[in-house]
């Protein structure tokens, strides 16, 4: 109880100030010793992937939902698959992510393997979609990869301050939609 309510108060902070808050700016919010935290998180960056893993396990448990809903179509669960990412992980916006990478790079690791690995569910979709006629023939790992570079890329950008967009999760939804629907008007396509 205490281990979640720590968890819930520095997700609060790093939405508010990202990760450059001190554990003592935390325990003063928490109304408790920095001691007390440290007997539960030996690190910062215990704190912060902890944090990381809970929201990676919910990530995981709505995508299992998500699969599961006869409710939707195959195109559906695609999209929402996509973009299920940022939605979760709202504390990690695009300056977020760049400050865990740079600051946190073990953190970071972890959200970067779950990045590049978590690709089973998506590529099975895509291969019901393509059976179905639901997608057309393409080179799945063509897409993984595009997908991948293409948040890294947004990463970047943020980063060095050249991208003007807001939130991962509006960049993301852009970039799925160019990635399923393309640029080019319906007639044209």
């Amino acid at each position: 109880m205490v281990k979640e309510h720590i968890l819930d108060v520095a997700r609060t902070e790093v939405i508010r100030s990202g990760f450059r808050f001190s554990m003592n700016d935390l325990s003063t919010q928490l109304g408790m010793s920095t001691k007390t935290i440290y007997e539960l998180f030996s690190s910062k960056e215990d704190l912060l992937t902890a944090l990381l893993e809970t929201s990676l396990a919910e990530i995981v448990e709505k995508e299992e939902q998500l699969l599961r809903d006869p409710s939707l179509s195959n195109r559906s669960k695609l999209r929402q698959s996509l973009v299920m990412l940022p939605a979760d992980l709202v504390m990690f916006d695009l300056r977020r992510l760049s400050e865990l990478q740079r600051y946190y790079p073990a953190v970071w690791s972890k959200l970067d393997r779950f990045i590049a690995g978590h690709w089973d569910e998506i590529r099975q979709l895509i291969q019901t979609g393509k059976a179905s006629g639901e997608l057309r023939a393409f080179d799945t790992e063509i897409f993984v990869q595009v997908y991948i570079g293409g948040l890294y890329r947004l990463m970047e950008h943020s980063a060095s301050g050249s991208f003007s967009g807001g939130t991962l999760s509006a960049a993301l939804q852009e970039m799925v939609d160019m990635l399923l629907e393309g640029v080019l008007p319906k007639e044209e396509q």
